[in-house]
């Protein structure tokens, strides 16, 4: 159980996350909850429904394995596979919390519709999931039995059954090759199996949506009813689990927009064991939102090669054998290669050089473009030459444009490639921009988006309210670091996500709009709801953060260049009541 989206660059990415444990947990509850319905409804069927455990055919003869039931268990386990399916592919496991950009007419950031509401969408949903499911199933499920299942069912069924009867050699084997009547157990599984669905669909909806109320109890944050508030409240900001963070981050949002007494008992707070309650609650949200920047750094700037052994450590000497055969070579094993003479040996070794380098590049592309054209010249008559470049060769590929994704060669200019991708079957192995963002941006597996916002709008909050509310005057002490933090981020988010800075378009995403397209087209696709409601909070609390301490700028400690930088991010350069307002930028 998670609450953020899922993150990761595929579909068949995320399967690693979910196996085996989770997948085998989740099958396992799906087929326990799936043979106890069949034992109730099969043990409150009637009995000219014929589907007990045996049949007795006469009342001195031997009884036989019933196979209508073994039918309808085998049914309900098929719809428990299909189930589970289901709900790893849609992530039910997810606490859904929508996010919304906050404006002046409605300031919550997760826009939650009344329970009742949400319950009558729901169950809507679910009878329709429960008809479609049910049917599906319903029809392939004889094609599965008889040409997968009917033997293995028949000598499991068969196994426990011999614990109560006594059966002859000829019940070993199914009678027959197709089991008689299946016409008439279909209404059956039409009804009994739409009733298993809705019965799960149901169960999820209803947990899911009482466990996504808003962090509130009669009004009034969870935490007031706790020894210690506050405390209790920064352990769920510091909490390693996921659903324990959102939520309390969520919280924390609720009590910096509309609770002005608990605002001021973490302003107050000064004697708290591990710090100040400002001081803890200021860390986990810088924490939260730095986190952002840390991430887009990192996969800009891989990870280092490990270093080579240290020198200036003395090593302990080993006695060893004498020595029967000469020495290793003392030469520099990382020396270049002597230079090749020909045509065909020194552009070998050139275009070598470059491939092999980890940092393939478009800087690199044109040095082996350059040293290319330098070599054809010296060597090549003009005719050679343009035939040369004129096939279909890592020649070209060397010399030729660079594309939109990062990889050297672009696997899907193939065709076959190309249509295997676009169709269903591939859809689980395409990496799309919009996802790629979202794990960059946001972590992988799962993305703490309503973190990041819940944070960015607490802390905004709170630094206003102290305005009024800090008697102690210790939270505006914090206004530059806050600001500068606000800037950096929009700074490295709005470079990440432009088309000529940013991420590249992996070869794999055949949906994205090609080089050819309009600007305006490739702008739309690379939009992503989750970045660019991020991006709007920042800059909307970094304006509202300006316009309320600006004119405490040397108060607070606020200079003029993380003025005019904040006032760049935020979009206020053209903006002149402000910069009247600044008594450094005159």
């Amino acid at each position: 159980m998670h609450v953020g989206p899922r993150t990761t660059a595929s579909p068949l990415a995320a399967l690693r996350n979910v196996f085996p444990l989770q997948v085998l947990q989740t099958l396992g509850w799906y087929l326990f909850s799936a043979w106890w319905f069949s034992e109730i409804y099969l043990w409150s069927a009637p009995e000219d429904a014929d589907l007990g455990w045996v049949k007795l055919s006469r009342p001195n003869s031997r009884p036989a394995l019933n196979e209508r039931s073994i039918y309808l268990h085998t049914y309900h386990m098929i719809l428990a596979v299909a189930q589970t399916a289901i709900h790893l592919y849609y992530d039910y496991d997810r606490l859904p919390i929508p996010i919304a950009k906050r404006t002046s007419k409605d300031d919550r950031t997760h826009p939650m519709e009344p329970t009742i509401k949400r319950l009558q969408y729901g169950i809507i949903g679910s009878v329709i999931d429960a008809l479609r499911n049910g049917l599906i199933v319903t029809l392939a499920s004889p094609f599965i039995y008889v040409i997968f299942l009917r033997r293995p069912a028949w000598n499991f069924s068969l196994y426990f059954a011999k614990l109560f009867w006594n059966f002859s050699r000829t019940a070993a084997e199914p009678q027959g090759a197709v089991p008689p009547a299946f016409y008439t157990l279909f209404y059956r599984q039409i009804i009994s199996g739409g009733c298993l669905v809705f019965l799960w669909q149901t169960a999820n909806l209803f947990f899911t949506v009482f466990l996504t109320k808003e962090p509130l109890k009669r009004g009034q944050p969870l935490t007031n009813d706790s020894k210690d508030p506050t405390g209790s409240l920064i352990n769920g900001l510091k909490a390693k689990k996921d659903i324990a963070k959102n939520f309390a981050f969520w919280e924390l949002c609720f009590i910096s927009q509309r609770f002005p007494d608990r605002r001021k008992a973490i302003f107050e707070d000064l004697d708290r064991v591990n710090g100040e309650a400002w001081k803890q609650v200021l860390q986990a949200s810088i924490d939260t939102i730095e986190g952002v920047s840390g991430r887009i750094n990192k996969f800009k700037t891989p990870p280092a090669a490990k270093t080579a052994k240290d020198t200036s450590i003395a090593y302990p000497q080993i006695q060893s054998l004498p020595q029967l055969t000469d020495g290793p070579k003392q030469d520099n094993i990382f020396a270049p290669s002597p230079k090749a003479t020909g045509f065909g040996q020194s552009f070998g070794a050139t275009a070598k050089s470059f491939g092999q380098s980890k940092d393939w590049t478009p800087a690199a592309r044109a040095k082996a473009k350059e040293a290319f054209s330098q070599a054809s010249d010296a060597l090549l008559s003009p005719e050679r030459k343009k035939k040369l470049l004129g096939a279909p060769d890592d020649v070209k590929l060397l010399t030729g444009p660079t594309g939109t994704s990062k990889s050297s060669f672009n696997y899907s200019s193939i065709p076959f490639v190309s249509q295997f991708l676009r169709s269903p079957i591939g859809k689980p192995f395409r990496q799309t921009y919009a996802q790629r963002l979202r794990g960059i941006v946001f972590g992988e597996p799962h993305g703490q988006v309503a973190c990041v916002i819940d944070a960015i709008e607490s802390i905004t909050r709170l630094l206003i309210a102290s305005l009024e509310e800090d008697s102690f005057g210790q939270v505006s002490k914090d206004v530059p670091t806050i600001v500068r933090l606000y800037t950096s981020t929009i700074i490295t988010l709005e470079d990440f996500v432009h088309e000529d800075t940013g991420l590249g378009i992996h070869w794999s995403d055949v949906t994205f709009p090609s080089a050819n397209s309009s600007p305006e087209v490739r702008r739309k696709a690379r939009e992503v709801p989750e970045v660019d409601t991020v991006l709007y909070m920042l800059r909307t609390s970094l304006s509202e953060l300006l316009t309320s301490f600006e004119r405490y700028s040397r108060d607070v400690g606020l200079q003029a260049k993380d003025i005019r930088l904040a006032k760049a991010a935020a979009g206020l350069v053209g903006d002149d009541n402000n910069d009247n307002d600044d008594p450094f930028t005159s």
